[in-house]
């Protein structure tokens, strides 16, 4: 069966009718991120190409047989169009953590759609390091749409507060990104990226 067709099948539609009335959220956690389907050499952060390396049985390039990134993307989406009504909140940034660009493109289509940022801040800072500006506008743009874990967990932590010169500083994803224009590195990553310096209602808002 197509992998988008069970969204389809008439007793799930029951199912989100009644959550859809009871104004409740689903959180939908559909998979690994982007580069779980790519080469080993060809992923974006280190994080996940260690990862995969050592667990071959997840990486999703080594096994075609399995639905592919895009059947799930879409599958999601097409959830979304069919209930428009339903507030969604995509884990991972929506699995679109590799592009702002193709996130942005979903909240602007699905407005009851949101995203946690939880296990993938790595992935704005490697685009960060590429285009910084975009990625800071799409976090004040979306700052009502981007949810952080709530676990205290440094790769998800968004609003941890420090002071330095007695001047509040927020600081943005971990422990050493800050609302700074600081210049720092990452070891998911080679390259530098600056700090986005988001407003701090943005900051403290997400």
């Amino acid at each position: 069966m197509e992998s988008s067709l069970w969204l389809m099948i008439p007793p799930f539609k029951p199912v989100i009718d009644f959550i859809i009335s009871k104004n409740l959220p689903i959180t939908g956690h559909i998979g690994e991120p982007r580069n779980c389907w790519l080469p080993l050499n060809q992923m974006t952060v280190s994080s996940d190409s260690s990862y995969f390396a050592e667990n071959p049985q997840y990486h999703m390039f080594l096994h075609p047989e399995y639905p592919s990134y895009e059947d799930q993307i879409n599958a999601r989406d097409h959830l979304l169009e069919m209930h428009t009504d339903l507030k969604f909140v995509g884990c991972h940034l929506g699995s679109l953590e590799w592009n702002v660009d193709e996130l942005a493109k979903r909240l602007d289509k699905f407005p009851n759609m949101a995203v946690d940022m939880a296990a993938r801040i790595c992935h704005l800072q490697y685009q960060s390091a590429k285009d910084r500006e975009k990625v800071r506008n799409f976090c004040i743009k979306y700052q009502d749409r981007l949810l952080t874990e709530l676990t205290f967990h440094p790769m998800s932590l968004m609003t941890m507060i420090r002071y330095q010169n007695g001047h509040m500083k927020h600081g943005l994803m971990t422990g050493n990104t800050s609302t700074t224009k600081d210049t720092m590195t990452s070891d998911m990553f080679r390259g530098k990226f600056e700090g986005l310096q988001l407003p701090k209602e943005v900051v403290r808002k997400i």
